[in-house]
Order: structure tokens, then sequence, then C-alpha cells
């Protein structure tokens, strides 16, 4: 694989600014491809593979996983948007149905392992709009601005039957555009926290423009069945950004929530730049001596994935400053070549890119963690790598764990245990 040239070191002071120090072969371990065909037989692979602007399809590979993948005469199940999906257990979510109408679609696997439908949950709204989270097999949440933008439905994900909804319409200011779970839905224990947004969409701009140049978290005790506080911070703004583009985190080994701030996309304020964000452990309000700033990296930019594990953030920072809005029709130039996988230290703020080819963008999947390793999606049209790298946060070693051969670019990947 081509080797990108060395990240640019940053040494900074303990005033809050951070330190960005170059990966080297000795920080970062990279190894060939495996030359084997052995592989966990009791994992398959889901891969959302897009073939035509955003249709494609999902295949799965059990037996016939393998190190180059082509994806040429396999059973598919067809989608009109392949941006990748959820996992519980064996079950697939996504927003929207396979002909793209706006709501949740339950996927399973089939006797012969291959995705089939399974039931759909429409939404009253017929805009790009249908938040969602999945608790569990019987517990889920999701956000239709038709039924109340500070309303929050809840659905049973097995039946696939809405069961009723959260309000949240006390905490109105009466702006024209108010919501309350439409791009975070996060739960840790029993407690729900959902972004809390009152401001005016304005023409031109697909981001609502908030009252206040600041962020809030509604948090909603589910044991109570009441709405606890609102936990702001200043600074920034825009908690998430798309449906299903998940920019909040949970670590699972600390138990501390990580939120994305994308700031203003357009306007790209120095002043209020995008920003990571944490409500830790046993806490409901933002821990206000933490934030991880953009511009200690790169500006004009904002994070756009997150994963964070044992207190080690995941996430990709553009090697030129980028605008969404600049150099063509819907982020084009956004989408270059240009993102590098990340690792910060929560802890002590420094920052190192990971030996991995640079992203487009194409792909919005977070990374995830499976059996020690924490898997990686890139889509490299100047390197021709449209896959998936894992890497073991213990020893530092990056693997290659499959790339597409002549199938399209890779928007989504799943490990599913039997």
């Amino acid at each position: 694989m081509k080797r990108r040239s060395l990240f640019r070191s940053l040494v900074v002071g303990f005033s809050g600014l951070m330190i960005f120090a170059s990966c080297s072969k000795s920080d970062d371990a990279t190894t060939p491809p495996e030359e084997t065909s052995e592989f966990p037989k009791n994992e398959t692979w889901v891969v959302y593979a897009a073939t035509s602007g955003w249709s494609g399809g999902i295949y799965t590979l059990k037996e016939n996983k393998a190190r180059e993948v082509n994806l040429a005469n396999l059973p598919f199940f067809q989608l009109s948007s392949v941006l990748g999906g959820r996992t519980l257990g064996k079950t697939l979510y996504k927003v929207n149905s396979a002909s793209n109408a706006q709501g949740i679609l339950k996927m399973n696997l089939d006797a012969s392992n291959k995705v089939v439908e399974d039931k759909f949950l429409p939404s009253l709204s017929t805009k790009y709009i249908s938040n969602y989270l999945v608790a569990s097999a019987t517990e889920g949440y999701y956000w239709d601005d038709v039924r109340g933008g500070l309303k929050l439905q809840t659905f049973n994900p097995t039946t696939m039957e809405r069961t009723g909804e959260i309000d949240f319409s006390s905490l109105s200011e009466g702006y024209p555009d108010e919501s309350a779970g439409q791009l975070i839905i996060a739960k840790r224990d029993d407690k729900l926290y959902v972004d809390l947004l009152l401001g005016t969409l304005e023409t031109g701009n697909w981001q609502v423009t908030p009252n206040k140049k600041e962020v809030a978290i509604a948090v909603y005790d589910l044991t109570k069945k009441e709405i606890v506080g609102v936990t702001k911070f200043e600074g920034t703004t825009h908690l998430g950004v798309f449906i299903d583009h998940v920019l909040w985190g949970l670590d699972e080994v600390t138990q501390d929530l990580y939120f994305v701030a994308v700031g203003d996309m357009k306007v790209q304020d120095a002043n209020y730049s995008s920003r990571i964000l944490r409500i830790k452990k046993g806490q409901t309000t933002f821990d206000q001596d933490f934030s991880i700033d953009i511009k200690d990296f790169q500006f004009k930019a904002e994070f756009n994935r997150l994963f964070v594990y044992n207190s080690k953030i995941y996430t990709t920072i553009p090697s030129r400053a980028t605008s969404y809005y600049g150099g063509g029709e819907h982020g084009v130039k956004y989408r270059d070549d240009i993102w590098f996988w990340t690792e910060i230290d929560a802890t002590t703020k420094v920052a190192r890119r990971l030996n991995m080819p640079a992203d487009s963008f194409y792909g919005t999947q977070n990374p995830f963690y499976h059996n020690g390793e924490i898997y990686f999606l890139s889509n490299n049209t100047k390197e021709k790598f449209f896959g998936v790298n894992q890497y073991n946060p213990e020893t530092g070693v990056v693997k290659e764990t499959f790339r597409l051969v002549e199938s399209g670019r890779l928007n989504g990947f799943n490990i599913i245990v039997d």
C-alpha cells in the first residue's frame, strides 16, 4: 500500500493546546495483508457497497471471506441509499426503506445468510430527517418532525411499531425551528441525552441557526419519566450533522459520553469552531474543563467522525483547510482524499495519525471495536483503496482487513457473530 507523507508534529504548551505527534514505523507498525484464508468461521461480514452515486447493495460474506473481495456475481440486497447501517445482534437497521422512503428499516439474515427485509417503520415526514436509536430488542427512539420537533418518538425494534413519545415541549422558547433529538439520541444507564436546538432555518443553509452561540443537551430520566435538566457548552455550535451520521459515542471502558459539535459549516467562524465535548461517567452536565478544538489541528474544517475507546478518541482530520460549501456542489471537494484517521488521547490531548490510507468521506461510518481490534473504513481514489483496516490499540499494529476489488465504493461494514 502506498504510504502517505508523515504528519507534521505540533509542539504546544500545557495551557490547553494539543500535541500532534507524527507517526513512524516504530510507533505505528503496519503489516501487509495476510496470505491466508483462515477467518473466524462464526463471523459474517456485512458489506455496504455503492456502485452508482449513493445507490448499491448490502452483501454478506462468511465462507467466502478474503483479503481481496470481488462482489461480482454475489447476491445482495438492493438499496437506493447505501450509507451503512447499525446492528443489534444479528439484526440490521438503517435509515429509510430500500426505495428511500423515509423511516427506519429492519433487516435480518435468512437461512442462506443473505440480507432480507423484515419490517419498516415509516416516518410521517417526507424529509430526510428520521434520526433513531436502537437501545435493545424492545427499546427504540426516533425523531419525526411531523409528530412534533420537541417530541421524541418511542418504538419497539422487534415489531417496528411506534409505542409512544417523550415530550420536551416545556423547553420551547418560541423559535421557528425547535427540536429535541433531531441529530443526537444517546443512552447511558437509565438516561437519554438528546440535542436541544432552538433557532431559525435560514434560506440557503441546511443547518438551523441557533438563537445562542452554544450547544445544549436535554437529559431525560427514563426511570422517573421526567426531564432532569439541560446542560450547555459555550464556544461552539451545532451538535451532530446528519441523521445517519452518528456523532456521539460512549466509551465502553470509562463510560464517559462524547459528542461532536461541528459548528456552523457554512460560516466556519473561528470563535465557534468544531469541538469534541464530554459528559463524564455519573454526570449529567458537560465537563466544562474538557474540549478538543479542531483549530489545534486544522482550520477551516470540522470533526466529522467519532469513536472512543479507553479514553482514546478516533476521528478524521483533513490535511488541508476545507469547506463543505466550497469547491463544488454538495461537498465535492470536501470529499477529496484528505481525511486522515487520527487517535487523540483524551487525557493528555496528544494526537497521532494512524498509518492508514486517507479517506474521501464518501462513507460516514464510525470505527467500531471487535475482539480487541478497532476497525476503520477508508475510500481512497488515488491509491485505489476501498476497504477496511484494523488497529490493535494495545500494540499499535495496523493490519489490512480486506479491500474491495472492482466492486465500487465501501460505504459500510459490520461483523455479525453467530
